[in-house]
């Protein structure tokens, strides 16, 4: 296999999981429900409407190279709740930055121009990945670290 063709591959797999999330996050967006559907509505939406536009410039590119984009999503995660949901954002989120990191590993053989543009995508995904972590309480803070003052609970 030439590295465009493995290029290619690599992209499709890259656009699947971007699929996967136009679904995912669309059944999301719909169906959360509670207090937390003012906010995590819109968040879902949002989600759902910057992976299709993923998908498509994976697509764009993928045909300019020569290849025929794909139309099967990765795998889709379903919830009924919201932290079901976030956690399912974020396995979804690690999925596609994984694949977004195996492009850019031969992407150089193709052309430094879609070398950058692979690039700054796994910088938004790493992003995406960062900012999950966040809302599904995965980070957390050496107590050791916060200073004792005023205005602080510790």
């Amino acid at each position: 296999m030439s590295s465009k063709e493995e290029l290619i591959k690599r992209l499709n797999t890259a656009m699947a999981w971007e699929l996967a999330g136009v679904i995912q996050y669309m059944q999301a967006a719909v169906m959360v429900t509670g207090y937390e559907r003012e906010i995590f509505r819109e968040f879902f939406h949002e989600s759902s409407e910057e992976a299709r536009d993923h998908a498509e410039a994976l697509g764009e590119k993928i045909a300019v190279l020569g290849g025929i984009p794909t139309v099967e999503p990765a795998t889709i995660r379903q919830a009924a709740d919201v932290q079901g949901m976030l956690e399912a954002a974020l396995a979804l989120e690690e999925d596609a930055l994984q694949a977004w990191e195996a492009a850019h590993e031969v992407a150089g053989a193709a052309n430094n121009g879609t070398l950058y543009w692979i690039e700054e995508h796994v910088a938004e995904e790493q992003d995406h990945v960062d900012h999950l972590r966040k809302l599904t309480g995965k980070v957390t803070f050496a107590a050791g670290d916060i200073k004792k003052g005023k205005g602080t609970t510790a």
